[in-house]
Order: C-alpha cells, then sequence, then structure tokens
C-alpha cells in the first residue's frame, strides 16, 4: 500500500466527519425553515426605527435592516434625497410605510418577497405637501392626458418594475407586477421613455393614443451570462478557454432518465453512444475523441462541487448508468469543459473533459410549490423479420445435407410458428415521472425542498427502473460576512434488467410451453437456448442502489474582494445486485438453479478549503483562487452464490438450501484510494479587452508508485476581446469578438483499479496429500514506476457575436497528444506472469468544432435556432516499439495498429461468392465450394491468412452534432431537435448470427435469397452446417451515419389573469415525443448502438442489445 494511502487513515475521518456533518445540515434545514416561515407576511412585520431629517435612501436602507427586505425602485422617479424622519417602536412594517411614503406620492407593493416602490400619478393626488412636490417637477402644466398600457418581454409576459418616465420631465410612474401602467401627461407630443435593468430602453410618442403598450428586447450586453467553471463562477466574457453550456430551458419535458443523456448532440464535441431502450441502461460519453486504450476515457463529472467517477461499463445487460440516482429535472445548469485551460485545475483526473453539474437552488421571494407530472407510453423502433417456422425447418434441412447430413425435419410437415419476440415485448410500455418542490425565502435564507418519483417500464417484460429522490438545498446569510448552506441529495434507485439475449436466435417451431404447462428446453447436439418467456418470467436479475449525495459549506468574507470557502461532502451509496436463473430454462436447469447475492458499500468523502481574491482597480481586474483538496474512498464487497436448489420457490432468499457439493465460497474484497492536491488559478484583465489565466494543480495519488505519486498539471490561456478596442466602436453590427488560445496538461488515472502500481496476491486452490488446499499466488507484477497518462492540448478559440447577439458564433480547432498510456501488454514468460501494466506508448486526437446559435425572429413570435456540428481524427501515433497489438478479446476483428484510429474493425475484403468448382479450383481457397464466400488475396501467394486482413470499417464519426428550433407565440411553444452522425461504421453481430445458416437457430428472412444452383444472382452465401472460415469479414460492416428527429414538443403556457380559487399561479401543459424520426441506412434494429459500453477497443458493435424505444410523454406543470 503506498505511504500516501496509508496517512490518510480514511476511518478516522469519518468518525470526525459524521457528526460535523449531521450537525450543519440539521442546523441548515432549521435555519431554512425559520427562513420559510419569515417572509409570510411581509407587511407585517413589527419594524423599530427612529431616524430624523435623513434622506430618503437612508430610512429605507436602515429599513431593510430591521425587516430583513429588500425595496425595488428607480432612483430616477423617487425623491431619495427627500429629508424624512420617522419614529416607529415595534410598530407594523405597512403603518410606517404609510406614514414615511404617503406624504411624498408614493405607493408600495409587495411582490415577491420585495417592496416595490413607485410614484402615483398626478391626478390621485391627495395632500399639499404631494401637489407641492409634482408643481416642482412640472411647473405650469395644461390639462394632463391620462395613458395607461401594458409592458411586456418579447414573450408576451408582463414586466414589473419597468420605469417609465415622460422624457425633459421628472413626471413618471413604474409598472404594477402584471406590467400594467397609468400615467398622466402633459399632452400628445410627450415622450415615454421606457426602462428596465437588462433590457434596451425604449422611446415612443404618445401622439393621439390613449393607450401605449410597449414590447421590450433583452439588452445582450447588459445580461452578461455567468459561468460555473471549476472551483468558482466567471462571467462569460472573461473566460479564456472552451467551455460549452446547455440550455437547461430546452430540457423541460424531455423524458431523460439521466442526465448525461442532456450532451447528446447539444454540445459541439460531445459524443454520446446510447446503452439502448433498457431502463437504467449506462452510456458512454467522449469528450474531444478518447485518449486512452485500457484507461478511462469517460468524462469527471462534478454535482455541485463534488467530483464523481463514472466508471467505465461492458455495454451488457448488467451495466447500469450511475448517474440514474440524480433526477435530471433538479439540474440548473451543465457546463462541459473541454481544453486544458479550462480542466487542468482538476489536473490529474481533468484529461477526458469535465461535466459540471449545478442542481437547482431556492430563490429570495415569495413562497411558492411547483408540480411537474408526466405520464407516457413506450415503444420499440423496430423488430427483426425473422423466418416462419416452415422456412426455418426448409433451411435446416437444406444445410445439413449441403455437408452430406440427413434431413432434420418432415419436408410435408406445416409447423405451427411461434413468434418469440410478440411474447416478449409488449407495446406501450408506460413512463412515469412526477416532482413536488417548494422554494422560496428572504434575502438572508433561501430553501428548496424537492420530493421526486419516476418509473420506466421496458419494451421487453417485467424489466423496470424505479427512482425515489428526496433533495434539500438551503443557503442562510449570517450577518454580513457568513454564509452557510447545503446540497443534499438522497434516491433509491431499483432496476429488474433483461437477461433474454438469445430472443432472436431461438427455434420459431417450438412452442413456448409444453403440454404439461413447463417452459420448452431446447438442446440439440450441444446447443442449448434459454426459453426467453421463462427466463424473463421466472428468472430475477435486480439491483438496487440506496445514495446519498451532498456537501456543507461555509463562505467567510474575511475583507473586500477577499473570501474563504470550506466545503465538506459524502458521496455513500449502497448497492445489491440479487440474481436467480430458474431451473424451468436451459441454464438453470443444468445446475439446478443458479443463485448469486452481490452487495456493496462505497463511501467517498471530500474537503475542499479555497481562498479566492478579487480586485479591480483602474483598467486592471484581477483574481486569484488557492485551495487544498483531498478525497478519500473506501470499497467493500460481499458475494455469496449457491446452485443445486429442490426448487425455484425460494430464489435467492435463501443461499443454504443449495446443494452443498455444489456450494461456492463466499467472496468478500476491500479496496480504498485517496487523492491530495493543491490548486491554484489567477486571472488578470486589461481594460476588459486583454484577458489572461494560468492555471495549476498538484496532484498526489494513492493509485501510483512512490517513485510518481505526484503529479503537476499546469495552463496558460490568453484571450483578446477585440470588441473592445477603439477601433471598433464604429461597427455597430458587431456586438461581440474575442479570440483565445490555451496550452496545458491534464491526466488520467481512472479505469484502471486501484492497486496498479503495486504486487497482489490472490487465492488458489491446489492438491496436497490427496486433498485440495488454499492457498496464495501473485496476481499482478508491481511496476513502481507507473505513473498517470498525460495530455497535452492546445486549443485555438473565435467567438463572435452580431447584430446585438442575435447571430453569434464560436468555432474551435485544437491538438490532444496523450502519453505514458496505462497499457496492459504481454511480459517475458520468466516473470511469472503473462502480462502487466507499463506507461508506453501514446494516441493523438485533433479535430474541429462549429456552434452557431441565432434569433432570426423576435417578438411576440419569435424563432430561436442553434446549430453545432464537430469532427475528430484519432490515431494511435506510438505502442511502445510494436507496430500492432492484438487486445485482449473474442473478437477477431479488433487490432490496435500505429498509425490507425481506435475502434477499427479489421478482417477480410470479399470478391462476391464463388460461382463453379472452376472458380474455387482458381482461387485461394481450397476448402470453398459454389456459394461460398470469395475473399481478396492481397499479396497474390494463393493463400488467405492474416496478411490479407485489411480495415474494413472504423466506428467513430467523421461528423456529429445536432440542430435545434424553437418556435413561441403568446405562450405557445414548439421545439424541435435533430441529432446526426455521419461517417461511422457498425459491426452487425446481430446480422452474422441471423446469416450464418447452421441450421440450429432461427435466421433472418433475408436468408430466402441465399445462393442455390437455382438462385446465383445474390451477395448471401449458400447454407451450411460448416463454414470454411469463421473469421470476420466486410459483410457485417455497415455504414452507421443517421438523422434522427430526437425531440419534438408542443407546449402551452396557458395564462392566468388572476391565481385560480385553490391558489394555482402557473399552468403549463405540453407534449414530448421522443425518437420520433429516423433516417438510416443501417438495416439493424437502431443506429445508435454500443454493445461494449465504454471498452475503448471494441466500439460500434450490435449484438443482441435491448431495442432503442420512441417515447410519447404528456405533461402538466403547476405553480402555486
Amino acid at each position: 500500500m503506498p505511504s500516501l494511502l496509508k496517512s490518510k487513515k480514511p476511518n478516522s475521518i469519518m468518525r470526525l466527519s459524521i457528526p460535523q456533518f449531521l450537525l450543519v445540515l440539521l442546523l441548515s434545514t432549521a435555519i431554512g425553515a425559520r427562513g420559510k416561515d419569515a417572509h409570510q407576511d411581509l407587511l407585517g412585520q413589527n419594524v423599530t426605527v427612529n431616524l430624523k431629517n435623513v434622506a430618503l435612501s437612508k430610512a429605507l436602507s436602515e429599513i431593510e435592516k430591521q425587516g430583513k427586505i429588500r425595496f425595488a425602485y428607480s432612483r430616477s422617479l423617487i425623491p431619495v434625497k427627500q429629508i424624512v424622519s420617522v419614529n416607529a417602536d415595534g410598530q407594523p412594517l405597512s403603518l410606517v410605510l404609510d406614514k414615511l411614503l404617503l406624504p411624498l406620492a408614493i405607493e408600495y407593493q409587495s411582490v415577491k418577497g420585495q417592496i416595490m416602490l413607485k410614484r402615483k400619478p398626478v391626478s390621485e393626488s391627495v395632500t399639499p405637501q404631494q401637489k407641492t412636490l409634482n408643481t416642482e417637477s412640472s411647473p405650469e402644466q395644461p390639462a394632463d392626458l391620462n395613458i395607461s398600457g401594458k409592458v411586456t418581454d418579447e414573450k408576451g409576459d408582463g414586466l414589473p418594475g419597468v420605469s417609465i418616465i415622460v422624457k425633459g420631465t421628472q413626471t413618471g410612474s413604474t409598472t404594477n407586477v402584471d406590467g400594467t401602467y397609468s400615467l398622466a401627461v402633459p399632452d400628445s407630443k410627450a415622450v415615454l421613455i421606457f426602462s428596465f435593468v437588462g433590457y434596451l430602453s425604449q422611446e415612443v410618442i404618445v401622439g393621439s393614443r390613449s393607450g401605449v403598450d410597449v414590447v421590450l428586447k433583452v439588452d445582450e450586453k447588459a445580461l452578461e451570462e455567468v459561468v460555473v467553471v471549476g472551483y468558482g463562477t466567471q462571467k462569460r466574457s472573461d473566460i479564456t478557454g472552451a467551455i460549452s453550456s446547455i440550455n437547461v430551458k430546452d430540457l423541460d419535458g424531455v423524458p431523460l432518465r439521466s442526465m448525461d443523456q442532456a450532451l447528446q448532440g447539444r454540445v459541439a464535441g460531445v459524443f454520446l453512444t446510447s446503452g439502448g431502450g433498457q431502463p437504467g441502461a449506462a452510456n458512454s460519453i467522449r469528450i474531444r475523441g478518447g485518449n486512452s486504450i485500457n484507461g478511462s476515457n469517460e468524462p469527471l463529472y462534478v454535482i455541485d462541487g463534488i467530483p464523481i467517477y463514472v466508471a467505465p461499463t461492458d455495454g451488457a445487460a448488467n451495466s447500469l448508468n450511475p448517474l440514474n440516482s440524480i433526477s435530471p429535472t433538479d439540474i440548473a445548469s451543465i457546463e462541459v469543459l473541454k481544453d486544458a485551460s479550462a480542466t487542468a485545475i482538476y489536473g490529474a483526473r481533468g484529461g477526458n473533459g469535465v461535466v459540471l453539474i449545478t442542481t437547482k437552488r431556492g430563490k429570495a421571494g415569495e413562497s411558492r410549490i411547483d408540480l411537474d407530472v408526466s405520464y407516457g407510453f413506450q415503444k420499440e423502433l423496430k423488430r427483426y423479420d425473422l423466418l416462419n417456422a416452415k422456412q426455418f425447418e426448409t433451411l435446416a434441412n437444406e444445410a445439413s445435407q449441403a455437408d452430406g447430413g440427413p434431413l432434420l425435419y418432415d419436408p410435408n410437415a406445416n409447423p405451427e410458428t411461434t413468434d418469440w419476440q410478440s411474447y416478449i415485448f409488449r407495446r406501450n410500455a408506460p413512463i412515469k415521472d412526477y416532482k413536488l418542490s417548494a422554494s422560496g425565502g428572504d434575502k438572508s435564507t433561501q430553501y428548496l425542498l424537492t420530493f421526486g418519483y419516476y418509473k420506466q417500464d421496458g419494451v421487453m417484460k417485467n424489466t423496470d427502473m424505479e427512482r425515489y429522490s428526496l433533495r434539500l438545498n438551503v443557503d442562510r446569510q449570517i450577518k454580513d460576512r457568513i454564509k452557510i448552506g447545503n446540497n443534499l441529495t438522497f434516491s433509491n434507485v431499483q432496476s429488474n434488467r433483461s437477461r433474454t439475449s438469445t430472443i432472436l436466435l431461438n427455434a420459431p417451431d417450438l412452442p413456448v410451453r409444453q403440454p404439461d404447462g413447463s417452459y420448452t428446453r431446447y438442446d440439440k447436439d450441444g446447443v442449448g437456448f434459454n426459453n426467453p418467456v421463462g427466463l424473463l418470467n421466472d428468472s430475477r436479475s435486480l439491483n438496487k442502489v440506496f445514495r446519498g449525495l451532498g456537501n456543507v459549506f461555509a463562505t467567510v468574507e474575511i475583507l473586500e474582494g477577499l473570501n474563504f470557502k470550506t466545503m465538506w461532502g459524502l458521496d455513500a451509496s449502497f448497492n445489491k445486485n440479487d440474481s436467480y436463473t430458474p431451473q424451468s430454462v436451459h441454464t438453470g436447469a443444468e445446475v439446478g438453479g443458479n443463485a448469486s447475492v452481490n452487495t456493496n458499500q462505497n463511501l467517498v468523502w471530500l474537503n475542499e478549503n479555497t481562498l479566492d481574491f478579487t480586485r479591480a482597480f483602474k483598467d486592471h481586474k484581477i483574481n486569484i483562487l488557492a485551495g487544498y483538496t483531498q478525497q478519500s474512498a473506501r470499497y467493500e464487497a460481499l458475494s455469496a452464490s449457491a446452485t443445486g436448489f429442490l426448487n425455484d420457490n425460494t430464489g435467492s432468499n435463501n443461499l443454504g438450501l443449495g446443494n452443498p457439493g455444489q456450494a461456492v465460497l463466499p467472496g468478500s474484497s476491500t479496496a480504498a484510494w485517496s487523492i491530495l492536491s493543491w490548486i491554484g488559478r489567477a486571472n488578470y484583465t486589461f481594460k476588459s479587452r486583454y484577458l489572461f489565466t494560468v492555471t495549476g494543480r498538484y496532484d498526489g495519488s494513492s493509485r501510483f508508485g512512490n517513485n510518481n505519486s505526484w503529479g503537476f498539471f499546469p495552463s496558460a490561456a490568453l484571450a483578446w476581446r477585440i470588441i473592445e478596442e477603439p477601433f471598433m466602436k464604429n461597427l455597430k453590427d458587431i456586438s461581440d469578438f474575442k479570440l483565445r488560445v490555451s496550452h496545458g496538461v491534464t491526466g488520467n488515472q481512472d479505469g484502471i483499479g486501484n492497486y496498479p502500481a503495486l504486487d497482489l496476491w490472490g487465492a488458489a486452490n491446489y492438491v496436497l496429500n490427496n486433498q485440495v488446499a488454499t492457498g496464495i499466488t501473485p496476481t499482478q507484477l508491481a511496476n513502481k514506476n507507473l505513473r498517470w497518462e498525460s495530455t497535452a492540448s492546445t486549443d485555438m478559440g473565435l467567438e463572435l457575436g452580431l447584430f446585438n447577439n442575435r447571430l453569434s458564433f464560436v468555432f474551435d480547432a485544437y491538438y490532444k497528444k496523450t502519453s505514458n498510456l496505462l497499457l496492459n501488454i504481454s511480459v517475458p514468460a520468466t516473470s511469472g506472469f503473462i502480462n502487466g501494466t507499463k506507461n508506453i506508448g501514446s494516441v493523438q486526437n485533433k479535430g474541429l468544432e462549429f456552434t452557431v446559435n441565432a434569433i432570426p425572429v423576435d417578438g411576440q413570435f419569435s424563432w430561436n435556432t442553434s446549430f453545432n456540428v464537430a469532427l475528430n481524427r484519432n490515431k494511435i501515433l506510438n505502442l511502445g516499439g510494436s507496430d500492432e497489438i492484438i487486445p485482449s478479446t473474442d473478437k477477431k476483428s479488433a487490432l490496435l495498429k500505429v498509425g490507425q484510429p481506435l475502434g477499427n474493425f479489421y478482417g477480410y475484403i470479399s470478391d462476391g461468392l464463388f460461382q463453379s468448382a472452376q472458380e474455387v479450383k482458381d482461387g485461394a481457397q481450397p476448402l470453398a465450394k459454389p456459394g461460398d464466400v470469395r475473399f481478396i488475396d492481397y499479396n497474390d501467394d494463393k493463400i488467405i491468412n492474416a496478411t490479407d486482413r485489411r480495415v474494413m470499417g472504423n466506428a467513430q464519426p467523421k461528423l456529429y452534432g445536432g440542430f435545434t428550433n424553437t418556435f413561441s407565440y403568446k405562450g405557445i411553444e414548439l421545439s424541435a431537435f435533430l441529432q446526426f452522425v455521419y461517417g461511422n461504421s457498425i459491426y452487425n453481430e446481430n446480422t452474422l448470427n441471423l446469416e450464418n445458416m447452421l441450421g440450429s437457430a432461427n435466421q433472418s428472412i433475408t436468408v430466402l435469397d441465399r445462393w442455390t444452383p437455382q438462385n446465383t444472382d445474390t451477395n448471401i452465401p449458400r447454407a451450411t452446417t460448416t463454414k470454411p472460415t469463421g473469421d470476420p469479414y466486410d459483410r457485417y460492416v455497415e455504414d452507421g451515419s443517421y438523422l434522427r428527429l430526437k425531440n419534438v414538443q408542443l407546449s402551452y403556457n396557458i395564462p392566468l389573469k388572476k391565481p385560480l380559487l385553490i391558489g394555482i399561479r402557473t399552468i403549463k401543459a405540453y407534449m414530448n415525443v421522443q425518437n420520433l424520426l429516423t433516417f438510416t441506412k443501417y438495416s439493424g434494429l437502431d443506429p445508435e448502438v454500443n454493445r461494449y459500453g465504454s471498452n475503448n477497443v471494441l466500439q460500434g458493435y450490435d449484438l443482441s442489445p435491448y431495442p432503442n424505444v420512441r417515447t410519447t410523454t404528456f405533461g402538466l406543470n403547476i405553480g402555486f
């Protein structure tokens, strides 16, 4: 065990931290509850204030401190310098405001936790003092005209608090909570100025109208977007790295089972392959290509500041997504960090990119309750067309006779066909998603409490995923300089998984059940298939995960601009896998039933302490971040299994009922890891024009040898905001223009286990004195020089905005080289091992990314569109001196070769079929017969062998991206999202199995066009029980390009002039269809496949996948 890990003492950390964790949680929750009650009756609060001859602004400021409320007003309309006096001792706030404001002709109204102030119209003057004030503003005014109207945003929603001033005077008003106003103006020539923070001001001549309605447009420059970055936030204009954000609003109503699905097609440079339609299936994500061969290529996820490791998956039915425990509807923002300037702050874990996820938080204002309800149904996109019973038996007879065998079936029989797919799949599988949330608070305390329930029934019977989730976020401002808070999520996820991988191969002439009611078993010539109906009905494959993810934090403002933040986090998960294969199916009958139970728990602790300093002076602005973090984890697992049960009644509930003679020893394991880090980042800005960022992280990891346990990961970036240059002032159509460049180094330590640098020993049985004894034996060779993979990357970007950013572009070009690959290679036999892990080899990725956002039409009817496209070129540069390596896999089509990308398919290239015995004689395949596949003999040596293999295709796409359009009109919104992939290949192993024509398994109807002496004009070979070669060839490699209408949604925000009787304030109804249309040449069930999950070598394989689904959802969002 490395000394680094021993020094961590995770158990002592646990004993110290749990009480602190629970104490802060309870205090935060109690404070949040108190904050909720405090703002219920804002104007009824008692205040004490005694002020004489002070400015009105001073009086309002003192009342804010006493009443813990906030006033909102326009300084151009409210006489803030007016001298006032007020004396109140424990009086209601409403009475104090009446005394203070009414004599000044100022009205007030409580709106969402704030007190909104506005001037009364002249016609409502009631006191001599008020008349005097108005006369001073507009002396000797003629008879006034009364003007009224409504101010709305571009979507038609009323804007409260908009300032309206008669140009050239101090006469004015502000809009009410619904955006309406009334105002007296001198005459028809008066010009009204409408202004509101974040919107462009607008001047309107009154003319002969008595009503003036105005639509204000967003001021893109004023609404400076704030982006979450590693350990903080930054203005979008100040960012020097490549960071992409997802508009979470685009995800409203989209039936996502996990948060990572939100990335597909919506961020340039992010490529996601789906795990299929199985409820809870894991996905695989690559950001700017894959960097590693044996290590992980998955990005680092950081949820509310807690780094979450997502382990690579194998893509099989039991591969579940660890992100399922977080409800996608709880997400407030998603940022994807892509270049070294953005990811170097995560050092040894930032090499594959970082996804920052921030959950929703409470906001100050009136309490509100939101209920989101959606219900939908799913249907598989496609089914295979298979042979019926008669066709199957005819084919089996033909294959047998072709090799000199007998007839296997009566050619005159007319057997009944069993459509196994109809027994397995169900139409209209339901999907439900319910969420109830309560939020609110005042300026000191804000809270958000959310309860969620999600249930997805699979299109395969008896498969599903069910999730319960509870989330609590509380923020509390203590005095002026201290803020505390928490982020807590608890979830319970249960998944029933599919085990029917051979559904397509079952013979169609077999019934589901025998006359005695038992399931039909098929076992012929050593080939057996599980009855898929029996397997679904009687077997168990259940996974349960309870997870608690959260943190508590405190921020202290030490000095102006200098803040200290400390955070303690915990990610605790408890997992149980429960499986049973019954005796009613083939594999279970062989062993008398097979039961297993596996449990594990994983506790990950995190502590972060950072100092953040910000200072601006003259033309300079600096921001410095420095900190220390430590994260430790401990994993414990237990497993037990049994076979040889008397019957299937108890399943896996009592393993002791198994046959002792077939008992398998229980297993257990324990693992731990830790990482200690020092982090630093400095940002410098000159005249908001020239930006410079340097970042560094010094990591110490327990996973590597003592010689290389620490590493430094730096980056530097420059940006030039050309838009701020004086020569750009006259170019009014250009609203943003920035160039940036970055370079840095990041690392990768995931996907290789916790002890890759150490000698490992395991249990082994041996025979001693005719008795079986158990001992230990070395299982892994130590390598104390092992170190993390390092990725050096360079990025150059351009950002351009036109027409007040109604049209914007982002372009990036990047180059990455990953060195010191953690490769599992062969070692000399004298070592006693077959292979070991070493730092050798390198991989290159380079590519381009392009994003455009546009608002072609603006106003009550609006049209927003977004398009992104990316290309990445991957290449293996070095394999430690070898030109090629055959991976440790049973796939003969996989090969790693220098100069070629990862994901290549290798095999033989076909040249049609042999049509005669003479062609066979003249060829290079002496064992072939007419009707067999003919392969190209590239070196003309009359032998087909490994030297004739070529690249048949590659799983990595040449282009990929997405296209979104959103149309809005008076509360009605229609959005359409298209996703595309171009230039990738798929190795269709389903076709390989469904066209092998060996006679023992069902086949695709395409084999009806097989070669026969009477049907020679075909590319499908003859039927035979023995194939001349089982090696892969290009017939099974297909174009995987596709264009998919991924999501279409129609929604309507029902306008409510006033709350309904039960307090309903807002209602939104919507309908959503996912995977509506797909355009592809691929012959399989779906081109969005990834049978082997995160495997970096076996990409793009399609083998018995759980089919993808089309989902139709209806939903209702109600706000109280």
